[in-house]
């Protein structure tokens, strides 16, 4: 069974002009699989990966880089209902990035993986 999740990162730069790059994705995965990286900054690792789907819910791990906007976990897990999106936030770097994550079910074709 694969989950379906849209991604939307945010970069933003420290320093003038501030700008901001906007990215949308889709990843389709099964249980064990890692999506999305985190590239640059000193960094090339993996943000998620799902842990366990069924069809309302979803478990993923995501990377120590990552500060949640509400609470952190003890063990950077996210439990996430369809439709009900998480962001979460790095700001260690030369750019600070927000990632906003979506559960958007169970995916109905292929695993396609848009990067």
């Amino acid at each position: 069974m694969k989950a379906r999740f849209e991604i939307r990162s945010i970069k933003s730069q420290w320093k003038p002009p501030f700008s901001k790059d906007i990215t949308d994705e889709v990843f389709e995965v099964g249980e064990g699989e890692n999506f999305d990286r985190i590239i640059g900054n000193g960094n090339d690792e993996n943000v998620f990966k799902l842990v366990s789907v069924d069809s309302n819910i979803a478990k993923v791990q995501y990377s120590k880089l990552f500060t949640l906007k509400t609470h952190n976990p003890g063990n950077y897990e996210l439990t996430l209902s369809v439709d009900a999106p998480t962001e979460m936030t790095y700001l260690w770097g030369e750019d600070g990035i927000t990632k906003k994550i979506t559960f958007k079910g169970i995916a109905n074709g292929e695993s396609t993986q848009e990067e």
